[in-house]
């Protein structure tokens, strides 16, 4: 399996961005555990995240959870919204502080002189790129693979090679309750759990005191 896009974007740092953004932006800060943004809100600031981490989900009929992706510090909120002349759009998922966040919105104004510095485009369409490939690729995953195909794709993209004390088992970089993986692959914690301990019999992964490690036979370099 190949370590593609993964559904967290991990920070992007950029000096020269971070400043303009925090020149021409203004501050705001979101406690951790917020919903800060629902679907059906009028938004009409891109927000760039200085610090912290986000996550992007939507919930259906039954209450089942399905997270998007989970953004960091360098990754924009809504960045083609001034695209094709709109002044505003409407929220689609739901947004949380995972974290203690530092937020800096930019309004039509603002963006109009920061578009014209290249750094900023290149982060905008960064994003953008970024985002509609990790989604396309999510889309093709839910709609060609099996639950216990996306778990595993998922596995695979969290493994952390650098971190495996013996170069045969790889901790993954990120720790998230069986219920929290459910949400992101789209399925509930009961199968979750199932295909875990299934996957541990077929030697694809271990549980070493509650956490995953993968056995590297099953990662391409």
């Amino acid at each position: 399996m190949e370590r593609e896009y993964c559904v967290n974007f991990e920070p992007y740092i950029n000096d020269e961005l971070s400043e303009l953004v925090k020149t021409y932006g203004y501050r705001i800060e979101v406690p951790a555990n917020t919903y800060y943004i629902k679907p059906g809100e009028k938004l009409t600031e891109i927000t760039y995240i200085a610090s912290g981490s986000t996550s992007h989900s939507m919930f259906g009929l039954t209450g089942q959870e399905k997270i998007s992706y989970i953004l960091s510090a360098g990754w924009f909120l809504t960045e083609s919204l001034f695209a094709n002349e709109k002044m505003f759009s409407i929220a689609e998922r739901y947004t949380s502080a995972l974290t203690d966040l530092v937020l800096y919105k930019i309004d039509a104004n603002v963006y109009d002189i920061l578009i014209e510095k290249k750094v900023f485009r290149d982060a905008i369409i960064r994003s953008l790129s970024n985002k509609r490939a990790f989604l396309q690729r999510e889309l093709e995953s839910v709609t060609l693979e099996c639950v216990k195909e996306r778990l595993k794709n998922f596995f695979v993209l969290l493994s952390d090679p650098v971190s495996s004390k013996d170069r045969t088992w790889y901790p993954l970089s990120h720790y998230y309750t069986h219920q929290e993986i459910a949400s992101i692959i789209g399925t509930n914690r009961v199968t979750v759990s199932r295909l875990i301990s299934e996957l541990a019999r077929e030697d694809f992964l271990r549980v070493i005191n509650k956490r995953v490690e993968l056995n590297s036979i099953h990662i391409a370099d």
